[in-house]
């Protein structure tokens, strides 16, 4: 689904993510959640004591599911953490033996770019990289796995790609309708544009393909975000003044 060429290479204001990060077989849960863990990694906070709370506002889980999901983890031998009562710190662990593992074959060089030494001190072929701003965009948990992996598929200049229900579902661990329902409100949360596409097939007849996602500028969405706040707070403080004044005037309030 990615083109040849077309890798990103990490800037500041990103976190990188080895393209077999979705071959480790994890669940949505685990996977999540050691993806936010790559992310603090990265913003050199990985070291420090780290409360469950802020991955739990981060992910939105509980802070028993994340400590579930951090358990899992480790026990799978991707972390190693040590737990100090209400925080805990923690390691990331090398990952490419477990992707040979776990599909029973060297991980394919299927993407064009230059190796890249990623957090772990391992050598991969390509790294991907995703917005730090994705875990403040306030997302359901799943929500955010699918929306992290559309930033994995899409082309670096379009911000396009047109994965399958399916596709996506199998990479971060939902079934098909679920896929469907959390692309349905990346949509209408405007984070994400889908438009049909139509294949030909064998026979000569057209039928309709999987979707065409543009990916928004996570900026442009956090800048409009912060213009309509701005308008909310204006608007308000308008309020008050109108109600203020007609209180002293003695006439009954309306809303402006």
């Amino acid at each position: 689904m990615r083109w040849a060429g077309m890798t990103e290479s990490p800037r500041a204001d990103t976190f990188p993510l080895p393209h077999e990060v979705f071959e480790l077989g994890l669940g949505r849960g685990p996977l999540l959640v050691y993806l936010y863990l790559i992310c603090r990694k990265s913003l050199k906070h990985g070291a420090d004591k780290m409360s469950y709370a802020i991955i739990s506002n981060a992910v939105g889980l509980c802070k028993k599911t994340v400590r579930t999901h951090l358990r899992t983890l480790a026990d799978a031998g991707f972390i190693r953490t040590e737990d100090h009562g209400q925080t805990f710190s923690y390691t990331l662990c090398p990952i490419q033996g477990k992707v040979c593992e776990r599909h029973s074959v060297t991980p394919r060089n299927r993407w064009i770019s230059t190796k890249h030494t990623w957090l772990t001190g391992e050598v991969f072929n390509a790294v991907f990289p995703v917005p730090n701003e994705v875990f403040q965009l306030g997302l359901q948990a799943g929500e955010l796995l699918v929306y992290i992996y559309l930033h994995y598929q899409k082309g670096v200049r379009s911000g396009q790609c047109w994965p399958s229900y399916a596709t996506i579902g199998t990479a971060v661990g939902m079934s098909r309708k679920t896929v469907q329902k959390h692309i349905g409100s990346l949509v209408d949360k405007d984070l994400i544009r889908a438009e049909e596409t139509m294949i030909r097939r064998k026979d000569g007849h057209r039928c309709n393909g999987s979707l065409l996602y543009t990916v928004r500028p996570i900026q442009q969405i956090l800048r409009e975000r912060e213009k309509e706040s701005l308008a909310q707070l204006k608007q308000a403080e308008a309020q008050r003044k109108w109600e203020r004044r007609c209180q002293e005037r003695g006439r009954p309030r309306s809303a402006l």
